[in-house]
């Protein structure tokens, strides 16, 4: 049987870090065992932290766009890619140097980006204009670009069907798109507002945070269909997998007194931890080389790492 918990004794925090203004989403490196945090706000945003998940601590900073959002790491090239929201443009990142390598305009307002493995591309959702743009890391270059939903926000890539899920904010719906046709094969209906997207690649399924609706839509990349809907906290944002418990992290954004971390089991779709962290948790990512999950904290300008 199992329990949900206020700030449950297998996720401890490890600590809570000062980023810089307003951080929206956060990408794991697994070239060199860091966190990339895009920091959303004026002032001391408009940049991307980088964190050693060694120590916990902020070892750079590096100025990007305006309103960076989504962030995603390319395992092939070692690249960090930062959607910029507020200049239409997409930052790319050397990892090693820490530096803008290319910036790419695409135009609109660019949200959630996720990396493709098996065709070594970049799927970034452009709210305004209702479409997913595709770039090739080889070239830096738009090579296709797909309509879907109205809104699209998250994006995820299921490395089981080599697919992309993304989420459409306007619509309440799931976009898939085949990789290797770079259309819509189905559109799945989910919650209201539906906004942060995840692969589990343990059970083949795919996470939806339906913020409007409190919960988070459980899909069957086999057949994709909803099969699950989990209740969690006040309007869930974003979401982890964790690849070491096969749990899945959904950040509860509220700026009021919420702001908590809801920790689903993948073996029964149950709820079984609730963690309070930071102001305003968005952004969530797991890092499989220490076994912690990083959350961005918007409201307060913090990161918390929890470890278990």
């Amino acid at each position: 049987m199992f329990l949900a918990l206020t700030v449950a004794l297998t996720h401890a925090y490890a600590a809570v870090i000062t980023v810089g203004g307003n951080p929206t989403d956060v990408a794991f490196d697994s070239h060199l065992n860091e966190v990339f945090i895009s920091n959303y706000g004026s002032g001391s945003g408009n940049t991307v932290s980088v964190i050693s998940d060694a120590t916990d601590n902020v070892t750079a900073t590096i100025t990007v766009g305006r309103g960076p959002a989504g962030i995603a790491f390319d395992s092939h090239r070692n690249e960090v890619f930062v959607a910029n929201e507020g200049s239409g443009t997409i930052s790319v990142i050397s990892d090693a140097a820490n530096n803008v390598i290319a910036t790419i305009t695409i135009g609109g307002r660019l949200v959630g980006i996720a990396f493709d493995s098996h065709l070594n591309e970049i799927f970034v959702s452009n709210f305004r204009s209702d479409t997913v743009a595709v770039i090739s890391d080889a070239t830096n270059r738009v090579i296709e670009t797909v309509t879907v939903g109205i809104g699209p926000v998250g994006v995820a890539f299921d490395a089981h069907l080599n697919e992309l899920f993304v989420t459409n904010f306007g619509s309440s719906t799931v976009s898939v798109i085949s990789d290797a046709k770079n259309n819509v094969i189905e559109t799945i209906m989910v919650g209201s507002y539906p906004h942060g997207v995840v692969f589990d690649s343990n059970k083949g399924e795919v996470f939806v945070a339906d913020e409007g609706s409190g919960i988070v839509s459980v899909i069957s990349d086999r057949t994709n269909t909803v099969i699950a809907n989990v209740a969690v906290g006040s309007n869930p944002a974003n979401l982890a997998f964790d690849s070491h418990l096969n749990e899945v992290f959904v950040s509860d954004y509220d700026s009021g007194s919420g702001n908590t971390v809801s920790v689903i089991s993948d073996a029964s779709n149950k709820v079984i931890a609730t963690i309070i962290v930071g102001n305003g948790p968005y952004g969530v990512a797991f890092d499989p080389n220490e076994k912690k999950v990083f959350v961005a904290n918007n409201v307060s300008s913090t990161v918390s790492v929890l470890s278990g």
